[in-house]
């Protein structure tokens, strides 16, 4: 049927965030800016400068060079800067559309469930629309529901109509989110092609901002200028050393680089704090790691202590490893099936990704995220390195805080400083925290007072 799409073919904009689209481009436009602001002084260089010997007309030459090189630059991250605001709210209709798209598919699920139950894993992980075509389908090829014993002539019209506006909605994100993708593709690719391309043969790679130590000054004091930073982030975090032999992420190996520099984290793997008393002795003994994450993200330490004070007493580490193993059993093709691991009972259903590790409860999927892997794509490795680096104490504040940070980000107070932040900021962070798209439902509300109500024992155990 022409002009319909399933929920399978779009789903992928859950994770499409309109307003982290929007600050690359404002971190693009950063750089641009940046660039823009050394032309002045390159222009006295090349033009107030007077001097003669045999190496002035190189000079000039070179430094003509460097000003066209530093237009050209600056030029294409002006054209990315476009690209991304373009797609940015291009991505925002789509997923408009997508959530209408939704919307049409419960009430669709809805009507079917007065008509039978899904009793097959086949049944339990198909879409709405799907369910519906076999039921209304004359062999029922996929077996969904006892059909001998249906009558669905009184909900067929009401049915068809929503099984069309869904399909409808979800071909209209499909496309939106298409066409903008392929413009902004084209305009990367524009922006890409106006940058220089430098190449060394045969030359080692040489770490220049180490091995200069001039250049860490220069670094240095330029991280007082707002323009080495986007307002209300945290600071660059560019150069790393390698850590390990194993291959982690860049992200990873930085937050390991500063935990292996702080004092040890206090673990609650097996002692989970139950009291008041016994939440503020854990945050008062990892206050220098809450301290040094929040300084890394961009965040007042008091928002991530308040936060560990709301997650901390939750379930202690070894029932995470439980709910683990038995939804990655139920997820294999030789485990729990037919049972899907979104449909185990109470506490146990979910999906794998989906499982919280440590103190501060951060769901695989979530810490991937933070740490640069793609959650969808993940190897076995890579998902034991975020599990592992979940349950470390120490690393799991500095994830928590990241992942604070990025939410900070989508919000409306984005580029406030973490010393400007209001008490509703901090409120509203908390809920998107704890209910991520849906923080304004009520249940992360509730989560949002009660961290408003926790957050000055989570002060005071700080000091």
């Amino acid at each position: 049927m022409s002009g319909l799409s399933y929920r399978k073919d779009v789903e992928f904009l859950e994770g499409c965030n309109p307003a982290l689209v929007e600050r690359n481009a404002d971190e693009f436009k950063r750089i641009r800016d940046m660039l823009v602001e050394l032309d002045e002084p390159a222009e006295r260089a090349e033009k107030k400068t007077h001097w003669h010997s045999e190496g002035s007309k190189r000079y000039e030459a070179r430094v003509a060079e460097a000003r066209k090189l530093l237009a050209d630059i600056a030029a294409g991250y002006g054209k990315a800067t476009s690209a991304l605001r373009s797609y940015a709210y291009a991505l925002e209709t789509a997923k408009s559309h997508y959530s209408n798209g939704k919307a049409n598919e419960r009430a669709l699920a809805d009507l079917i469930g007065t008509k039978g139950t899904a009793i097959t894993r086949e049944a339990q992980d198909a879409e709405p629309m799907r369910q519906w075509e076999d039921m209304r389908g004359t062999t029922g090829v996929l077996d969904f529901f006892a059909e001998l014993t249906m009558d669905i002539d009184d909900i067929k019209d009401q049915a068809n109509r929503l099984h069309d506006a869904a399909g409808g909605d979800f071909h209209l994100a499909k496309t939106t989110e298409k066409e903008a993708r392929d413009i902004c593709v084209h305009g990367m690719k524009a922006a890409y092609d106006l940058l220089p391309e430098f190449r060394l043969k045969s030359v080692p790679r040489v770490d220049i901002f180490s091995a200069i130590a001039a250049m860490r000054r220069e670094a240095l004091e330029a991280s007082e200028n707002p323009l080495t930073h986007l307002p209300g982030s945290g600071p660059k975090q560019d150069y790393v050393l390698p850590v390990g032999e194993r291959p982690i992420s860049p992200t990873l190996r930085d937050i390991r680089m500063q935990v292996a520099n702080l004092p040890g984290a206090k673990d609650s793997y097996w002692d989970l704090p139950s009291t008041n008393e016994d939440r503020a002795e854990w945050i008062a003994a990892n206050k220098e790691i809450i301290q040094a994450a929040a300084r890394n993200s961009g965040l007042p330490a008091d928002m991530v202590a308040g936060i560990a004070w709301q997650e901390i007493g939750g379930q202690p580490g070894i029932a995470d490893d439980v709910v683990d193993t038995i939804r990655e059993q139920a997820d294999a093709p030789w485990g729990l099936s037919p049972i899907s691991p979104e449909n185990l009972p109470g506490r146990l259903g979910g999906s794998p990704d989906e499982t919280s590790f440590g103190p501060i409860a951060i769901q695989v999927r979530r810490g991937a995220e933070v740490l640069g892997y793609d959650p969808d794509n993940l190897t076995e490795h890579q998902r034991a390195v975020v599990e592992e680096s979940l349950q470390d104490p120490g690393q799991n504040i500095f994830i928590a805080s990241e992942y604070l940070a990025q939410l900070k980000a989508e919000s409306e107070f984005a580029d406030v400083p973490p010393e400007e932040m209001t008490p509703a900021q901090y409120q509203e962070l908390a809920a998107r925290y704890n209910g991520g798209p849906y923080w304004a439902e009520e249940d992360a509300q509730g989560y949002g007072r009660g961290f408003t109500n926790h957050l000055d024992n989570a002060r005071d155990a700080l000091r």
